[in-house]
């Protein structure tokens, strides 16, 4: 019986010793990369974005995972926010996560520029998809709408339609891609008599920071006919604040994204056209010049995508239930 028990403890002993010899083998003599195996030989990509509280950055992750996926690869995602501070910290999260590239959407054009040198340290690509950085010498490169057109478009169209007009503008100076919308919107109407812009305010692209901005900038110019909003969820917040004040008449409301819900407002008159993007097709060249970047062999500093903008006339051609 004695003997038993004592075989039993033996074993017993046997086994663990076993296993902490397994471990230490593992951890510091075994001749493979333990994270690999995990992996599978996966290559690891990162991605951060400026919120993930937009439609449109959740389709361009998508439409990004899919590219990554379909090579047999990783995505990890990570959302800023709004807070540059957080989206440098996040940075510095995919690098010590052994990511081979990383695809940025900078919450702050501008400081945004410790996470970049960050990853410059670290000799891993940076791919811009959406809205441009200020130190561009930091970015492999960068996958953009044309966003200074968009704002032309939206201009051209109400000058074809409007003798004059009393404008308002919800900004996001924070965001180049923003304040890129705007401007050509600006240098679009400048110099036409009758084209005049009575108040802006900051919405953030936020759409629940736009509704109680425009209600505010309605109280300042009640006599304000027209808004232009850099993107879509300002538009719709806008025209939130528009409905509840009563002008809907009399309001025509510019936005910039394409966004199903977008083209549903225009298709029904609530909205005059949205200047569309193509967050797949900006997410196809992105993934295809991050493998490019890993090997060495990405060759295109800056790649310009065009934009198409959406009236009730056309909008119809480009599908009600998603984004094109």
């Amino acid at each position: 019986m004695r003997r038993s028990r004592d075989i039993s403890v033996f074993a017993g002993c046997a086994i663990v010793l076993s296993l902490l010899l397994a471990v230490v083998y593992l951890l510091f003599f075994c001749p493979k990369d333990i994270s690999a195996d995990r992996t599978g030989g996966q290559r690891v990509f990162g991605a951060t974005y400026m919120t993930m509280n937009n439609p449109y950055y959740q389709v361009l992750d998508a439409q990004l995972r899919a590219e990554i996926e379909a090579e047999g690869d990783i995505l990890l995602t990570r959302d800023a926010a709004m807070d540059q501070q957080r989206q440098n910290e996040e940075i510095r999260d995919l690098i010590d996560a052994g990511v081979e590239a990383i695809f940025l959407t900078p919450v702050e054009w501008d400081t945004v520029k410790e996470g970049l040198e960050a990853a410059a340290e670290a000799e891993i690509p940076v791919i811009v998809v959406d809205a441009p950085v200020l130190n561009t010498e930091l970015v492999t490169c960068s996958i953009l709408s044309d966003n200074y057109q968009a704002g032309v478009l939206c201009a051209e169209h109400l000058l074809s339609v409007r003798e004059s007009a009393k404008i308002i503008l919800l900004e996001h100076i924070t965001a180049r891609s923003g304040t890129q919308r705007i401007q050509g919107f600006l240098d679009t109407i400048q110099g036409h008599d009758g084209f005049e812009v009575l108040a802006s305010g900051q919405s953030d692209g936020q759409i629940e920071n736009a509704m109680p901005i425009m209600e505010q900038l309605l109280e300042q110019a009640p006599e304000a006919d027209t808004v232009m909003a850099l993107n879509d969820p300002s538009a719709l917040g806008a025209l939130a604040a528009i409905q509840g004040a009563g002008y809907a008449e009399r309001f025509l409301v510019y936005g910039v994204d394409g966004s199903p819900e977008g083209k549903v407002l225009v298709n029904d008159h609530l909205m005059t056209a949205t200047c569309a993007q193509f967050p797949c097709k900006i997410a196809e060249e992105a993934a295809a010049q991050a493998y490019l970047a890993v090997d060495g062999a990405c060759q295109q500093r800056e790649i310009i995508v065009p934009v198409k903008l959406l009236t009730a006339e056309n909008v119809g051609r480009y599908g009600m239930d998603g984004w094109q």
